[in-house]
């Protein structure tokens, strides 16, 4: 990298004596930083010319000579802003730590849009300040509507206080405090047990089926169980340690993740499924893209999977009543027969 060029011995005088210029400095300064932030880039610079056209556009007059001296004000005072020489130029741009594309900040967007634990005023305020990282392309984001979400927004407003909250608190191994509710037909809070106080020492936050779930042990149960931190009001830390019970290793996180966040619940089970090739993709997404398959015929695979025998699993398994069926072991099967009474027969 080239050594940039430096004005020397300017005229302070001349500088200060410009009206345009005096009076301005700081609304000046802060516009270049505006600029340099949202439209440069390592591979695509600003040239001196380059920046004082786009502040001439917005109203701000700038003088090349003074442009220097300005961008080394910023540097001074903390900006990661690169300047660097080619062919005896000036070129300049703002080092971003992570700089995300245009595709990227865009899945993010839409992520934002579908997520639907968050409300709809924090969803577009959310995507307010993505679109913001988009520099030149910020109404290339905004019209980009070209995907649209069957979401149903959720209305507690303190969903990222309580996901903070709970992590601070998984850290620090400290219990937490909270209110716990369900909606009535008005879709209002009615408080369980009267408004009672849980406490529960936190272990992991789990996002799944577009929520997010807290797993904690509740020492007034002596168990785990989950919690819909949707669900959750005024969630507080405590000065209370954790139990030692609650200390879960991140194997046994992942196995329960795997197994009752898909099945929610029951008796786990190795279970050989047959199903029709129509079918394969509906498998993947269910037990995980490592699955064992192995073809039975032109039409038809078996799948080696672990599941939990619980009605949740008998509810997904009879979408399908003509494209899957249980191969083994026996005593599922037999259920599979007692569920197929009760569904189709009674």
């Amino acid at each position: 990298m080239a050594t940039p060029n430096l004005p020397m011995n300017e005229d302070k005088a001349t500088v200060e004596s410009n009206s345009d210029f005096k009076g301005n400095t700081k609304l000046k300064l802060l516009r270049l930083l505006e600029i340099l932030q949202s439209e440069s880039t390592q591979q695509k610079p600003l040239s001196t010319a380059q920046i004082c056209q786009r502040l001439e556009k917005i109203g701000m007059h700038c003088e090349r000579r003074t442009l220097y001296r300005d961008i080394k004000l910023l540097i001074d005072c903390g900006y990661d802003i690169e300047i660097v020489t080619e062919r005896n130029s000036n070129l300049y741009y703002y080092k971003k730590a992570t700089e995300l594309s245009f595709s990227e900040l865009k899945i993010l967007i839409d992520a934002a849009k579908a997520a639907s634990f968050i409300t709809q005023e924090q969803t577009e305020d959310l995507v307010r300040k993505l679109v913001t990282l988009g520099g030149s392309r910020k109404k290339e984001l905004l019209s980009s509507n070209m995907v649209f979400f069957n979401s149903h927004k959720h209305s507690n407003t303190d969903i990222y206080d309580a996901v903070s909250t709970i992590e601070a608190a998984i850290r620090n191994r400290i219990r937490i405090s909270f209110f716990y509710f369900d909606l009535d037909e008005h879709a209002e809070r009615v408080y369980r047990h009267n408004k009672k106080e849980y406490l529960v020492d936190p272990i992991v936050l789990i996002f799944n089926n577009d929520n997010y779930y807290l797993h904690g042990y509740t020492p007034e149960h002596d168990e785990i169980r989950n919690y819909r931190v949707d669900r959750m009001a005024d969630v507080k830390v405590t000065t209370l340690p954790m139990n030692a019970k609650a200390d879960v290793s991140p194997a046994e996180i992942e196995e329960y993740i795997s197994q009752s966040f898909k099945m929610y619940g029951g008796e786990t089970v190795e279970a050989l499924l047959e199903f029709k090739d129509q079918l394969l993709d509906v498998i993947f997404d269910k037990f995980g893209e490592d699955t064992p398959i192995v073809r039975k015929n032109k039409d038809s695979c078996i799948a080696t999977v672990v599941l939990q025998e619980s009605p949740t699993f008998w509810g997904w398994y009879f979408q399908f009543p003509d494209k899957m069926k249980i191969c083994s072991p026996d005593w599922l099967v037999e259920k599979c027969e007692k569920w197929r009474e009760l569904r189709y027969e009674g």
